[in-house]
């Protein structure tokens, strides 16, 4: 089995940190909790919170409630959202 050929199998699949980015900002619509974001875009609970963290640093994602903990998309990370579909737009079409 050639290793290196599996490795690039594998890398093909894998999402870049600004697809992750915004399948993170479409999964917390107006407030998600971080099971629901965990779940709908696809990440484990240590990840989430690395990437919540970036989100939030960046002012795309902002702190919605302390208890429970919940999450919002800023105005300026549905920008981000905005611009992030026209480019998959241009790429695909």
């Amino acid at each position: 089995m050639n290793v290196a050929r599996g490795w690039q199998k594998n890398s093909v699949n894998r999402r870049s940190l600004i697809d992750i980015y915004a399948d993170i900002l479409d999964a917390i619509d107006d407030g998600s909790c971080k099971t629901n974001i965990v779940y709908k875009a696809n990440l484990n609970f240590n990840r989430c919170r690395r990437y919540m963290d970036g989100l939030v640093k960046s002012g795309l994602v902002k702190i919605q409630t302390n208890s429970p903990l919940s999450w919002a998309v800023t105005d300026r990370g549905r920008e981000f959202l905005e611009k992030h579909r026209e480019l998959r737009g241009l790429l695909s079409g």
